[in-house]
Formats: structure tokens, sequence, C-alpha cells
């Protein structure tokens, strides 16, 4: 009965007055977690009573007029015990309700195979999996695949509606590696969560159409990442995806996703540990290329960008040069050759730090009691600032924009600074 004691603005700007009803009800979207304690006193008001009655696991539903159009409602289920499948619970509500909920035709649909080139493609995406977990130790790889509209429906098995009418990915059973069992949990969550194009590491691999790696996913704020509530309940921490294209299904997007082992926390250690990563992709690589057109050239060298949380608790991004050695080293191998990957990096660096972000449907939310500062806006990828090209000791430094700098993705590098007048 203490809920009775609180309101929650429907059309509240900041998160301590939405809540988890008001969020729920502006966005017309469901939200769940494992257990709200993963949540800031901003992001859910009600924390210090939920801790003193035990309240853990939680899920908030829209409730829809016949019609699907207006939100009139939002139900919410509270349990006292951790929760990862709400499956069962959402299909229970809307057998209770009888009404039309934005997300019930999507409840647990199986994934459809729709040619023989998209099996053929989801087979070699398995095979590079399998071969980089175990070569590399990863606890956990899955692949995230877009769909555009009203194929999801056909092509997810996920409740959330979110995907309806415009672009979002789902994970598909038939294209995922675990190797840790303890974090099985997780991906059972993420099979009943979407992905909006820039969210997560994932959804940003998507929107550059290239790769991204975050070094502590679990400090991004859950509307930015909603799965962030369990990656730090299972202890996930690095992050790295990469969108690909296969010549057997043409223009078909196909985000592989790879979990780096916990202990794995260093910054050089974990740029080292992606070089290796890509190594043994490329390898691997039959029908498949980087989405961008990005080439592993003879320099072998990639750009991925980096996404970090800033110690002010901004987001920040960065885009940087990978080396890749020529050939892969199992990473926790004692033998591995330290000399792989060159002791000084050339990085390409894009500080994004976002000071004022564009507020989307007038909703911010205060994501960390840190007081990061997170909206639904992703940061654009084009016409951003320049970016500082570091070159080598004893050389004047050039100011090169992001815009000017991707259209040379598609070819090597040594061609980039040829026509960006290095040498």
């Amino acid at each position: 009965m203490v809920s009775l004691l609180y309101t929650f603005s429907v059309d509240g700007e900041t998160d301590g007055e939405l809540g988890l009803p008001g969020r729920v009800f502006q966005q017309k979207l469901p939200e769940w977690t494992p257990n709200v304690q993963y949540y800031s006193r901003k992001e859910y008001s009600r924390l210090g009573h939920a801790l003193h009655y035990n309240v853990q696991g939680t899920l908030a539903l829209p409730v829809f007029e016949t019609s699907g159009k207006s939100c009139v409602g939002v139900v919410e289920l509270v349990m006292t015990s951790q929760k990862i499948n709400y499956g069962p619970e959402v299909d229970k509500v809307c057998k209770a309700l009888e009404v039309s909920l934005l997300f019930l035709y999507l409840l647990f649909s199986l994934f459809q195979i729709c040619n023989e080139g998209r099996q053929n493609a989801l087979a070699e995406i398995l095979e590079i999996l399998t071969v980089v977990c175990e070569t590399h130790n990863l606890p956990l790889a899955q692949t995230w695949v877009p769909s555009h509209g009203g194929g999801v429906k056909k092509s997810c098995t996920s409740f959330d509606g979110s995907c309806n009418g415009q672009v979002c990915m789902s994970t598909t059973d038939l294209a995922s590696y675990i190797v840790d069992a303890q974090v099985w949990g997780f991906r059972e969550a993420c099979r009943e969560h979407h992905l909006q194009t820039g969210q997560g590491v994932a959804g940003r691999a998507f929107l550059s159409h290239n790769a991204c790696f975050c070094r502590d996913i679990r400090n991004i704020c859950k509307t930015q990442y909603p799965l962030v509530h369990y990656a730090r309940m299972f202890g996930l921490s690095g992050c790295f995806a990469i969108c690909l294209k296969s010549s057997h299904t043409g223009d078909d997007d196909y985000v592989l996703e790879f979990f780096l082992p916990p202990g794995n926390a260093e910054g050089f250690e974990q740029k080292k540990l992606l070089g290796l990563l890509l190594a043994t992709m490329k390898q691997h690589f039959q029908s498949f290329r980087v989405a961008s057109g990005m080439e592993f050239g003879d320099e072998e060298e990639v750009f991925v960008e980096i996404i970090e949380a800033s110690e002010t608790g901004k987001l920040e991004y960065s885009l940087e040069c990978i080396r890749v050695p020529r050939s892969a080293t199992r990473a926790s191998s004692p033998d591995a050759d330290d000399d792989a990957l060159p002791k000084e990096m050339e990085v390409v660096q894009q500080q994004l730090q976002y000071t004022s972000l564009k507020r989307q449907p007038s909703l911010e939310l205060n994501a960390m009691d840190n007081g990061l500062e997170v909206n639904n806006c992703l940061p654009p990828l084009e016409n951003g600032p320049k970016i500082p090209l570091k070159k080598k000791r004893g050389k004047t430094e050039k100011s090169i924009s992001l815009e000017v700098l991707q259209q040379h993705f598609a070819g090597s590098l040594k061609d980039a600074a040829k026509s960006l007048g290095g040498t």
C-alpha cells in the first residue's frame, strides 16, 4: 500500500517526476528489471521502501484501449525475489485484462528462417562465434538481427513492442554461443528485449555499420542500454560488437556481440584482445565483410568506436585505430606473443563530450546516482567535432572532421593517409 502515497506525472520531464509508471505510460513501452536495487533513486523514487519490503523483480506494462492507440494505464507487478524471465507473467496479464496490448502479438514468436541464404549466413556466424569464444575464453557471444517495421513479427522472441513500425534488433537462438553457464540467464533476458538503433554496444555498431567497444557496459544508463541491469546482475562488463554483411543475403545486416572475460579490465589488455578477436574473425570470414565497407588490409588496422562513461557521468565517444595481428593467439595463453600488437598504438580519437543532449519526447533520465544525464537522443555520427589525428613523435598534428575520415573507411589506412596528406 506504500505506492498509494506516491504520485507520478505523465507529462514530467525529469526521471524523478516520471518514475517507473510515468516512463512506461509516456513511452507506451513495457519496462522491467531483475531487481529494483539496480535502479538509482532518481530512476526509482520508491527505492527506499522497496528495500524495506524486499521488493526485487518488477515488471510494468502499458495498458491500451481496444484500438491500441491510447494508453489508459500501467499495470505493475512486483516480486520479492529476483526475476529474469517475464514471458509467462506477461501472458497471464494479457489474458486477464483481455484488452489490446501493444506487445501481445510479439510474445515468443518463433524465429523464421526466411530463405536458404539467411540459413547459410547464420551457420557461418555460429562457426565464427564458436571459434572466437573457444579461442579467447569469452563467456558469451550472440547475434542481433535488425528488423524493419512489420517484419519483426516473424523474426523475434521479445514481447517488447518498441520495434513496432521502426528499426530494431532482436537476438536469434540460431547464432549464439555460451561458454560460461553462469551467464545463461543474461542470454535469456536478451531474448525478451529489443535494442533500438543506437542502444547498447550492438545498437551503436549497427548505427555506424562498423565496430564498437565499451570497457564497462554496467556504467551505461538503462534508457541507452535496456539490458544494463542484467549486465550488472551477471557481472558482464567489456563488450565488443561489429556489424557485418554476407554475400549470401545481400544488404541484410548482422551484428555480432562478444562479451569479454570479467577479469580483463585493463585498457591496453582489452585493446590487445580486440585485435586478437578481429584476427580470429578475419581468418574465418567466408561470405562476410564489415558493413561499412572497411577492409582488413595488409596494414592489419581497423577503426573501432569506443564508448565510455566519463568521470563526470557524461557518455564519451572516441574513434580508435586498433592494430590487428597477422595471426591470432589464444589471449589467455602464457605463451602468447606480446609483440603480436605494437607497444605503441596509433590512436585516432574523437572525444565527443555531450554537455547537453537534445531532448526527445521531453524525457530526461538521470540514470546513475553520480548524476549521469542521458536521454533517448543518440549522438549523430555525422558532422561531429573535429578529430585530432595523432601522429608519431616529431610531426605536426592535423585536424580532420569525422565526416571526412568516414569517407575513407572502405579503403586501407595507407591510402587514407595519402589522401589526407599523411605519409
